[in-house]
């Protein structure tokens, strides 16, 4: 979709927007649904794709501690911190499968 003034084009962006924030809505619902379907964290097989939902973490580096100390390897793993965990979900699609 193109727009061939500024009125359209903003017109055009509203629109898109608007879709894009319902589409954001139904698919949040749909985490959600999942999350509950599965007590929070596991695995779903589905016909077109499959949903994963799992814990993970990070680790960050705690930069005040670092700047604090000589910077030798050592005192650099030390101010290594785990990060918050936060739920991932991982949706991998089938491939379709062509009739004989």
């Amino acid at each position: 979709m193109t727009a061939s003034n500024t009125v359209a084009a903003v017109e055009v962006f509203l629109a898109a927007k608007a879709q894009f924030e319902e589409a954001e809505a139904v698919l949040k619902a749909a985490k959600a649904d999942i999350v509950t379907i599965i007590g929070g964290y596991g695995f779903i097989e589905g016909e077109t794709a499959d949903v994963d939902v799992a814990l993970q973490s990070r680790k960050s580096i705690n930069e005040k501690a670092l700047l604090a100390l000589g910077l030798t390897q050592a005192q650099i793993d030390g101010c290594k911190i785990e990060g918050e965990a936060f739920r991932v979900f991982r949706v991998k699609a089938k491939k379709v499968r062509k009739a004989a």
